[in-house]
């Protein structure tokens, strides 16, 4: 019998704990919605949880618990308070699935915050597995460097422009000796998120804008 009363003590302790994070979870989730808000009064969003993983997306796809129903919509930008985690690439009435900042499919326009080189931020595998991204297309001319900051440049009307995407590990030059590219820590580690806010909309959404 005394058995059987610990496992229930213990299974309403940790139900009890279950039932005081997800609030906890919640009001965190609202400051950072909150501050965000404060910055980009442009920005409309949606909260959202992780609630699932592909284990066999090397890119670290993941899905939230919310959909359509929500006013999610498919290309919608995915963040956190630090910085950009993906885009929205699947969407039903409950959920949606987001690709991240690692994937190769996605091609963001981004700049070096210091120096103003302008590039694309995109996956690479290799650099995937340790939970890097890269900056392409720089000029061979560039003066990007360790320590920059690279955020996104809003061409195209995918992206808000000035999120932050991460920061510069290494320049190196490429395979075929043209340009160079940039090694990114993303300011988000997209390999353990667990709750991320949708822009839904944007000023300069889906336009075409050219610096």
């Amino acid at each position: 019998m005394g058995t059987v009363g610990s496992e229930k003590t213990a299974g309403f302790s940790a139900v009890s704990r279950f039932e005081l994070a997800e609030p906890k979870l919640e009001n965190e989730q609202l400051k950072e919605y909150l501050d965000i808000k404060e910055k980009n009064p442009d920005f409309d969003f949606e909260t959202a949880f992780v609630i699932g993983r592909d284990p066999n997306d090397r890119f670290y796809a993941f899905t939230i618990d919310k959909g359509s129903l929500d006013g999610i919509s498919l290309h919608d930008p995915v963040i956190t308070e630090d910085g950009l985690v993906g885009m929205v690439v699947e969407v039903g009435p409950t959920y949606a699935k987001v690709a991240t900042i690692l994937d190769v499919m996605l091609e963001i326009s981004s700049y070096d915050s210091r120096t103003k080189d302008i590039g694309i931020t995109t996956g690479r595998i290799d650099l995937a597995e340790e939970g890097l991204c890269q900056l392409t297309l720089l000029q061979r001319e560039s003066g990007a460097s360790a320590g920059d900051i690279v955020i996104t440049s809003n061409v195209g009307g995918l992206y808000p422009k000035d999120l932050v995407i991460g920061t510069i590990r290494e320049v190196r030059t490429e395979s075929h000796g043209i340009s160079l590219y940039a090694v990114i820590e993303p300011a988000v580690d997209v390999r353990t998120v667990k709750d991320v806010l949708v822009i839904t909309s944007f000023e300069g959404q889906g336009e075409q804008v050219f610096e």
